[in-house]
């Protein structure tokens, strides 16, 4: 992760910054039912990511400001201790091409891979995002389902990736990770909903 990003799990003076970035990625949000950002689309990402015991955090550069938004169950993702989830990885438009998406998703797979018994990384996609499907195949997510058509209306594609285990233990150095990891083991993973909710949201 680069010195000039930060991942940290949202505080509630935060809600104003994430609606900010969720309008700046409204070209994306288009292409699922609910394209305009709103504060319920973000209480309800943010309450359905609190039931499944994710980390919802926002991306942050040097100046303090918001420029996206990760979500993430670490562990115990419907009750499997092996699989772990990402939910939404959303980039500002003004940020993107930038290889912030990229530094953020490495990031996050090694905070999850600090747990050794995680083996897998699971995540839906919207087929309609051509853009995006690069994005997680060339990291490694393959399509092992799919498509599917989704109770709201959205047509996704399952992915995976399996992973290798670390050949010696890694600390954890840099702060993002640090932050993050505080979110994992305190909630009930035991929830089905959120693949539904959350294919459509992935803009790098």
């Amino acid at each position: 992760m680069s010195d000039d990003l930060a991942i940290r799990p949202i505080a509630d003076d935060d809600l104003d910054a994430v609606l900010d970035v969720y309008r700046q990625c409204e070209d994306f949000l288009a292409l699922g039912p609910v394209p305009d950002a709103s504060l319920t689309m973000v209480l309800s990402d943010i309450g359905l990511s609190q039931a499944c015991g994710g980390c919802y955090c926002g991306i942050y550069i040097m100046d303090g400001r918001m420029i996206g938004i990760v979500d993430y169950v670490p562990r115990n993702y419907e009750g499997d201790p092996r699989a772990a989830y990402i939910a939404l990885l959303m980039i500002a438009a003004p940020f993107r091409w930038r290889g912030i998406g990229q530094a953020v998703l490495e990031a996050i797979e090694k905070e999850i891979r600090r747990d050794a018994q995680v083996n897998t990384i699971l995540a839906g996609l919207q087929v309609n995002n051509p853009q995006a499907i690069h994005f997680w195949q060339r990291n490694g997510y393959r399509i092992v389902g799919g498509p599917e058509l989704m109770p709201d209306r959205t047509t996704v594609y399952h992915l995976r990736k399996d992973l290798t285990p670390p050949s010696a233990p890694e600390p954890c150095t840099h702060h993002a990770a640090r932050d993050s990891s505080r979110c994992g083991a305190q909630y009930d993973t035991h929830h089905t909903a959120r693949s539904t909710q959350y294919a459509v949201k992935y803009e790098v």
